[in-house]
């Protein structure tokens, strides 16, 4: 066993490094965080606040165009919802047209459909002769809120005279002339008839009644107004 030489020295390890520790100062280590973060939060608060900007005039430029579109869209709607209820109306009320059309109440009167008619109901059912005079037709005011131009109504005076077997007859005579037109009655006279009493077939009431025929017509055009095609002057470029 070899022994130490006790006179040779020990050899040195190698030399720690020395750990510095800086005291913690808030300007060197605390202020470049905040002050980083103060620079984003500047930068997104100044691009927040040009894109609130920029919308902004956006707005404005377009908000006459879309309060403009907005009118016409409403105008479009109130128009729809005309058109449909005109055309429910019409639905509805086509029928009924049809009928008073039918029966002589919508549309000029036409004098020959009530002589054939009276003379009709006279010989159906059979009736004395009727003796009957047409006035002239006149115009009735109303309301415009009942009845809208051009639209007119129009009254014709029907006086009636009848010879009678008995009230019976002039009852019926009524309610069928009533299926060919509108009629109302103004006054009706009745007096006792002057056949004699044996006679089945003799007048036993004479009636004197006034009735009033409705149509609804549009109004008549007047002559006077409608201009004379010679008497509008011609340009001289037209001639040429």
């Amino acid at each position: 066993m070899e022994a130490k030489n006790p006179a040779t020295p020990a050899r040195p390890g190698p030399a720690k490094p020395k750990v510095v520790i800086e005291a913690y100062t808030f300007r060197k280590q605390g202020w470049p965080y905040i002050r980083q973060a103060g620079i984003t939060f500047g930068i997104v608060f100044l691009l927040s606040a040009v894109l609130v900007t920029a919308v902004r005039l956006v707005l404005l430029q377009v908000r006459p165009a879309t309060i403009a579109a907005q009118a016409r869209q409403i105008a479009a709607n109130e128009k729809l919802a005309q058109v449909e209820m005109e055309r429910d109306n019409l639905r509805d009320y086509q029928p009924k047209f049809v009928q008073l059309r039918t029966r002589g109440f919508v549309g000029p009167e036409s004098r020959l459909a009530v002589i054939e008619a009276i003379q009709s109901i006279q010989k159906q059912r059979r009736l004395l002769p009727v003796a009957f005079d047409l006035s002239p037709q006149k115009t009735i005011a109303l309301d415009p809120a009942l009845l809208e131009p051009p639209l007119e109504l129009h009254s014709t005076a029907v006086r009636l005279r009848l010879d009678l077997l008995h009230e019976r007859d002039l009852v019926d005579f009524f309610n069928d002339l009533k299926t060919k037109g509108f009629f109302t009655v103004s006054e009706c006279l009745i007096n006792t008839g002057q056949g004699a009493a044996d006679d089945s077939l003799a007048a036993r009431l004479n009636a004197d009644c006034t009735l009033f025929w409705l149509t609804v017509d549009a109004a008549a055009v007047d002559p006077a107004a409608v201009p004379d095609p010679a008497a509008v002057p011609v340009p001289a470029e037209a001639v040429k």
